[in-house]
């Protein structure tokens, strides 16, 4: 699903620039340096959508994505990021706001699935399945970066018209993401649908979905 948004190029990426110090800040705390991060960047667009209670698990299942292009200043270089959560929220909250945590998740049985938290990536037979970030090279239309999400808090919030995402999180092979996206996203509210997803979803295995695939 990801990648066919980033062929299409309605995508998003960019390598974070290193920063050695805390640039005379005195005592204040160094700036976050992650592997990778994903800001509003030049192009962006995201959905927030819920599908109800789509696992049986007593909470909503809500799908973020965001992705976006953003340009390498060094090099001028155009790079496509995007970044896909799935969490479950409490029946009550319909709007998919709130902070969440992993849920490590038993795939083979489903076990591990519960609200205020988000479906941790794992690695099934070559394919990464849970939450996952994307980098890619829109030129070349090459995909440069491809990992699955384990840990770290996901906290999404409104502000107006703007939805606030914010996240520093880690993936299954140790590299950081730093998520700090504040723009629209687009909100769709399906739980009425009866827990079908739409047919842009793929069903990997009895629970969860396919997110990323090699």
């Amino acid at each position: 699903y990801l990648l066919a948004v980033l062929a299409l190029g309605a995508t998003m990426m960019m390598a974070c620039q290193p920063v050695d110090d805390n640039g005379g800040n005195g005592g204040d705390p160094a700036p976050i340096v992650a592997d990778y991060t994903l800001t509003a960047g030049t192009v962006a667009e995201g959905y927030l959508e819920n599908y109800g209670d789509m696992y049986g698990c007593g909470g909503n299942d809500i799908n973020l994505s965001i992705t976006s292009i953003e340009v390498n200043e060094a090099t001028g270089a155009m790079v496509g990021k995007a970044l896909y959560m799935e969490y479950i929220c409490e029946l009550s909250n319909k709007s998919g706001l709130g902070t969440f945590g992993p849920a490590p998740i038993n795939w083979e049985t489903g076990e591990g699935l519960t609200v205020n938290k988000y479906l941790a990536a794992a690695e099934l037979e070559g394919e990464i399945i849970g939450c996952g970030y994307v980098e890619m090279d829109v030129a070349a239309e090459e995909v440069t970066a491809y990992e699955g999400i384990i840990s770290g808090d996901l906290t999404v919030a409104k502000e107006g018209e703007n939805y606030v995402v914010k996240g520093l999180l880690t993936t299954l092979s140790g590299k950081t993401v730093n998520v700090d996206y504040t723009g629209a996203l687009e909100y769709g509210d399906y739980s009425d649908l009866g827990g079908i997803a739409p047919l842009s979803l793929k069903k990997s295995l009895p629970v969860g979905k396919l997110l990323l695939k090699k």
